[in-house]
Protein backbone atom coordinates (compact mmCIF):
# COMPACT_ATOMS: atom_id res chain seq x y z
CA UNK A 1 0.00 0.00 0.00
CA UNK A 2 1.22 3.93 -0.35
CA UNK A 3 2.59 5.61 2.27
CA UNK A 4 0.99 8.87 0.47
CA UNK A 5 -2.57 8.51 -0.83
CA UNK A 6 -4.44 5.68 -2.08
CA UNK A 7 -7.68 5.24 -3.03
CA UNK A 8 -9.36 1.50 -3.70
CA UNK A 9 -13.27 1.28 -4.39
CA UNK A 10 -14.11 -2.29 -2.84
CA UNK A 11 -17.10 -2.02 -3.70
CA UNK A 12 -19.39 0.41 -5.85
CA UNK A 13 -22.81 -0.10 -6.98
CA UNK A 14 -26.49 -0.08 -5.83
CA UNK A 15 -26.07 -3.11 -4.46
CA UNK A 16 -23.47 -2.67 -2.03
CA UNK A 17 -20.55 0.16 -1.37
CA UNK A 18 -17.40 0.86 0.17
CA UNK A 19 -14.49 2.70 -0.33
CA UNK A 20 -11.12 2.48 0.90
CA UNK A 21 -8.16 5.00 1.62
CA UNK A 22 -4.83 4.50 2.89
CA UNK A 23 -2.92 8.00 4.01
CA UNK A 24 0.59 7.22 5.64
CA UNK A 25 -0.26 3.98 6.31
CA UNK A 26 -3.65 4.67 8.10
CA UNK A 27 -6.63 3.29 6.91
CA UNK A 28 -10.03 4.48 6.68
CA UNK A 29 -13.21 3.12 4.72
CA UNK A 30 -15.61 5.33 3.11
CA UNK A 31 -19.24 3.06 3.73
CA UNK A 32 -19.15 -0.40 4.96
CA UNK A 33 -22.75 -1.56 2.62
CA UNK A 34 -21.21 -5.07 2.06
CA UNK A 35 -21.73 -7.88 4.49
CA UNK A 36 -18.69 -7.95 7.05
CA UNK A 37 -17.73 -11.26 5.50
CA UNK A 38 -17.40 -9.96 1.70
CA UNK A 39 -15.61 -6.45 3.51
CA UNK A 40 -12.77 -8.52 5.28
CA UNK A 41 -12.70 -11.02 1.99
CA UNK A 42 -12.06 -7.22 0.14
CA UNK A 43 -9.81 -5.96 2.26
CA UNK A 44 -7.25 -9.21 2.42
CA UNK A 45 -7.61 -9.19 -1.10
CA UNK A 46 -5.27 -5.96 -0.79
CA UNK A 47 -3.26 -6.90 2.10
CA UNK A 48 -5.30 -4.67 4.44
CA UNK A 49 -6.25 -6.11 7.84
CA UNK A 50 -9.86 -5.21 9.02
CA UNK A 51 -8.06 -4.77 12.52
CA UNK A 52 -6.23 -1.82 11.28
CA UNK A 53 -8.91 -0.02 10.03
CA UNK A 54 -8.79 3.66 12.15
CA UNK A 55 -12.15 4.68 11.26
CA UNK A 56 -15.36 4.21 9.42
CA UNK A 57 -17.22 7.50 7.52
CA UNK A 58 -20.78 6.98 6.44
CA UNK A 59 -22.64 8.82 4.08
CA UNK A 60 -25.95 8.16 4.60
CA UNK A 61 -28.55 5.40 5.83
CA UNK A 62 -29.36 3.37 2.82
CA UNK A 63 -28.45 -0.02 2.88
CA UNK A 64 -26.43 -0.12 0.01
CA UNK A 65 -24.11 1.93 2.50
CA UNK A 66 -24.75 0.83 5.77
CA UNK A 67 -25.46 -2.86 5.51
CA UNK A 68 -22.50 -4.48 7.02
CA UNK A 69 -21.72 -1.71 9.65
CA UNK A 70 -23.19 -3.15 12.75
CA UNK A 71 -21.54 -6.49 12.18
CA UNK A 72 -18.13 -5.38 10.98
CA UNK A 73 -18.25 -2.55 14.40
CA UNK A 74 -18.86 -5.56 16.72
CA UNK A 75 -16.17 -7.66 15.29
CA UNK A 76 -13.68 -4.84 15.01
CA UNK A 77 -14.58 -2.39 17.19
CA UNK A 78 -14.12 0.57 14.49
CA UNK A 79 -14.60 4.24 15.56
CA UNK A 80 -17.93 5.02 13.34
CA UNK A 81 -18.29 8.87 12.21
CA UNK A 82 -21.86 9.63 10.43
CA UNK A 83 -24.42 12.10 10.95
CA UNK A 84 -27.31 12.11 13.09
CA UNK A 85 -29.66 11.01 10.11
CA UNK A 86 -27.52 8.52 9.22
CA UNK A 87 -27.10 6.88 12.51
CA UNK A 88 -31.05 6.72 13.49
CA UNK A 89 -30.53 3.75 11.06
CA UNK A 90 -28.38 2.37 12.76
CA UNK A 91 -29.57 2.46 16.72
CA UNK A 92 -27.59 -0.53 18.46
CA UNK A 93 -24.44 0.68 16.70
CA UNK A 94 -23.32 2.85 20.19
CA UNK A 95 -23.37 -0.83 22.06
CA UNK A 96 -20.59 -1.94 19.79
CA UNK A 97 -18.02 0.58 19.11
CA UNK A 98 -17.50 4.36 19.84
CA UNK A 99 -19.93 6.29 17.68
CA UNK A 100 -18.91 10.40 16.55
CA UNK A 101 -21.74 12.05 15.79
CA UNK A 102 -21.00 14.25 12.88
CA UNK A 103 -22.79 17.74 11.18
CA UNK A 104 -23.13 17.91 7.03
CA UNK A 105 -20.36 20.63 7.11
CA UNK A 106 -17.92 19.07 9.13
CA UNK A 107 -13.95 18.58 9.63
CA UNK A 108 -12.52 15.41 11.65
CA UNK A 109 -9.07 15.30 12.40
CA UNK A 110 -7.54 11.32 12.57
CA UNK A 111 -4.46 11.51 14.11
CA UNK A 112 -2.19 14.73 13.47
CA UNK A 113 -1.86 13.26 9.18
CA UNK A 114 -5.14 13.11 8.48
CA UNK A 115 -8.55 15.56 7.45
CA UNK A 116 -11.53 14.42 6.67
CA UNK A 117 -14.09 16.80 5.66
CA UNK A 118 -18.22 16.52 5.05
CA UNK A 119 -20.88 18.20 2.57
CA UNK A 120 -24.56 17.67 2.04
CA UNK A 121 -25.83 16.49 -0.57
CA UNK A 122 -29.72 16.30 -1.98
CA UNK A 123 -29.95 12.64 -1.80
CA UNK A 124 -33.16 11.68 -0.32
CA UNK A 125 -31.62 10.21 2.51
CA UNK A 126 -31.62 12.07 5.81
CA UNK A 127 -27.92 13.39 6.79
CA UNK A 128 -26.59 12.24 3.11
CA UNK A 129 -22.79 13.70 2.91
CA UNK A 130 -20.13 13.44 0.51
CA UNK A 131 -16.39 13.40 2.18
CA UNK A 132 -13.12 14.82 0.84
CA UNK A 133 -10.04 12.97 2.64
CA UNK A 134 -7.04 15.47 3.08
CA UNK A 135 -3.34 13.70 3.45
CA UNK A 136 -1.87 17.04 5.73
CA UNK A 137 1.43 16.24 5.43
CA UNK A 138 1.20 16.71 1.62
CA UNK A 139 -1.65 18.51 0.90
CA UNK A 140 -2.80 15.67 -1.14
CA UNK A 141 -6.84 14.90 -1.13
CA UNK A 142 -9.47 12.55 -2.36
CA UNK A 143 -12.93 13.07 -2.83
CA UNK A 144 -16.00 10.43 -2.76
CA UNK A 145 -18.73 11.46 -4.31
CA UNK A 146 -21.81 9.61 -5.17
CA UNK A 147 -25.54 9.30 -3.92
CA UNK A 148 -25.15 12.89 -5.08
CA UNK A 149 -28.62 13.77 -6.57
CA UNK A 150 -27.23 16.34 -8.28
CA UNK A 151 -24.00 18.16 -8.50
CA UNK A 152 -24.03 21.36 -7.14
CA UNK A 153 -21.33 24.61 -7.68
CA UNK A 154 -21.09 23.82 -3.76
CA UNK A 155 -19.99 20.02 -4.36
CA UNK A 156 -17.87 21.55 -7.31
CA UNK A 157 -16.26 23.99 -4.80
CA UNK A 158 -15.98 21.50 -2.03
CA UNK A 159 -14.40 18.61 -4.91
CA UNK A 160 -12.31 20.89 -6.82
CA UNK A 161 -8.71 20.48 -6.53
CA UNK A 162 -9.18 16.61 -5.58
CA UNK A 163 -5.80 14.66 -6.60
CA UNK A 164 -8.67 11.57 -6.84
CA UNK A 165 -12.30 11.73 -7.47
CA UNK A 166 -14.76 8.58 -6.94
CA UNK A 167 -17.41 10.18 -8.85
CA UNK A 168 -21.03 8.96 -9.19
CA UNK A 169 -22.07 7.92 -12.94
CA UNK A 170 -25.38 5.85 -11.99
CA UNK A 171 -27.38 5.45 -14.62
CA UNK A 172 -27.39 5.75 -18.65
CA UNK A 173 -30.54 7.92 -19.56
CA UNK A 174 -31.84 5.53 -22.56
CA UNK A 175 -31.69 2.42 -20.32
CA UNK A 176 -33.59 3.86 -17.60
CA UNK A 177 -36.27 5.56 -19.56
CA UNK A 178 -36.40 1.92 -21.68
CA UNK A 179 -35.59 -0.32 -18.67
CA UNK A 180 -38.06 -2.15 -16.34
CA UNK A 181 -38.27 0.02 -13.70
CA UNK A 182 -41.87 1.93 -13.20
CA UNK A 183 -42.10 5.49 -13.70
CA UNK A 184 -42.33 6.12 -9.98
CA UNK A 185 -38.87 5.06 -9.41
CA UNK A 186 -37.48 6.50 -12.68
CA UNK A 187 -38.40 9.77 -10.93
CA UNK A 188 -37.18 9.21 -7.81
CA UNK A 189 -33.59 8.06 -9.37
CA UNK A 190 -32.99 11.44 -12.04
CA UNK A 191 -34.82 13.73 -10.53
CA UNK A 192 -32.40 15.57 -8.62
CA UNK A 193 -32.84 13.74 -5.39
CA UNK A 194 -31.46 10.36 -6.59
CA UNK A 195 -28.73 9.66 -8.39
CA UNK A 196 -26.47 11.32 -11.28
CA UNK A 197 -26.53 10.18 -14.88
CA UNK A 198 -22.97 9.60 -16.89
CA UNK A 199 -23.95 12.89 -19.04
CA UNK A 200 -23.96 14.70 -15.55
CA UNK A 201 -21.00 13.15 -14.21
CA UNK A 202 -19.00 14.32 -17.23
CA UNK A 203 -20.02 17.65 -17.17
CA UNK A 204 -19.42 17.78 -13.36
CA UNK A 205 -15.77 15.95 -14.12
CA UNK A 206 -15.76 19.09 -16.56
CA UNK A 207 -16.18 21.19 -13.55
CA UNK A 208 -13.63 19.48 -11.34
CA UNK A 209 -10.84 19.28 -14.31
CA UNK A 210 -10.78 23.25 -14.89
CA UNK A 211 -9.91 23.18 -10.91
CA UNK A 212 -7.47 20.95 -10.92
CA UNK A 213 -8.31 17.61 -10.49
CA UNK A 214 -7.09 14.76 -12.95
CA UNK A 215 -7.72 11.31 -11.91
CA UNK A 216 -11.41 9.51 -11.79
CA UNK A 217 -13.25 6.61 -10.74
CA UNK A 218 -16.55 6.05 -11.90
CA UNK A 219 -18.63 4.64 -9.24
CA UNK A 220 -22.05 3.49 -7.84
CA UNK A 221 -22.80 2.11 -11.42
CA UNK A 222 -26.68 0.94 -11.59
CA UNK A 223 -26.40 -3.36 -12.30
CA UNK A 224 -29.73 -2.55 -14.53
CA UNK A 225 -29.51 0.86 -15.83
CA UNK A 226 -25.60 0.98 -17.19
CA UNK A 227 -23.26 -0.56 -18.14
CA UNK A 228 -18.98 -0.08 -17.69
CA UNK A 229 -18.40 0.64 -21.50
CA UNK A 230 -21.55 2.91 -21.40
CA UNK A 231 -19.96 5.17 -18.77
CA UNK A 232 -16.89 5.39 -19.80
CA UNK A 233 -17.75 6.20 -23.42
CA UNK A 234 -20.13 8.80 -22.35
CA UNK A 235 -17.42 10.03 -20.42
CA UNK A 236 -14.63 11.01 -22.43
CA UNK A 237 -17.10 12.00 -25.28
CA UNK A 238 -18.24 14.45 -23.47
CA UNK A 239 -14.57 15.25 -22.48
CA UNK A 240 -13.47 14.86 -25.72
CA UNK A 241 -16.11 17.24 -26.97
CA UNK A 242 -15.07 19.88 -24.31
CA UNK A 243 -10.90 19.43 -26.20
CA UNK A 244 -9.93 17.23 -23.01
CA UNK A 245 -7.75 13.98 -24.51
CA UNK A 246 -7.62 11.03 -21.78
CA UNK A 247 -4.41 10.03 -20.29
CA UNK A 248 -2.72 13.59 -21.57
CA UNK A 249 -5.59 16.04 -19.64
CA UNK A 250 -7.09 13.43 -17.40
CA UNK A 251 -7.27 9.74 -16.14
CA UNK A 252 -10.23 7.70 -15.90
CA UNK A 253 -11.75 4.31 -14.58
CA UNK A 254 -14.75 2.49 -13.35
CA UNK A 255 -15.32 1.02 -10.23
CA UNK A 256 -16.07 -2.66 -9.99
CA UNK A 257 -19.46 -3.64 -9.24
CA UNK A 258 -18.44 -6.98 -7.51
CA UNK A 259 -14.31 -6.84 -6.14
CA UNK A 260 -11.92 -4.28 -5.47
CA UNK A 261 -10.89 -2.13 -8.01
CA UNK A 262 -7.33 -0.68 -8.94
CA UNK A 263 -8.09 2.56 -7.80
CA UNK A 264 -5.16 4.86 -7.94
CA UNK A 265 -2.02 5.74 -5.35
CA UNK A 266 0.02 9.04 -5.34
Amino acid sequence: MSTQLELIPLYSSSKGNSTLLSINDTYILVDCGMSCKKINEALTSVDVCADDIAAVFLTHCHSDHISGMEVFAKKYHTDVYATEGTLRALPNLGDFTRVNVISENDIVNIGTDIEVRSFPTPHDATGSVCYKIMNKRNGMSASVMTDLGCFSDGMKGFAGGSDIVLLESNYDCKMLRNGPYPYSLQQRISAGHGHISNEECARSADSLIRLGSRRFVLGHLSPNNNTEELAITSFVDYLGSRGYVRNRDYEVQVASKIHPSEGYSL
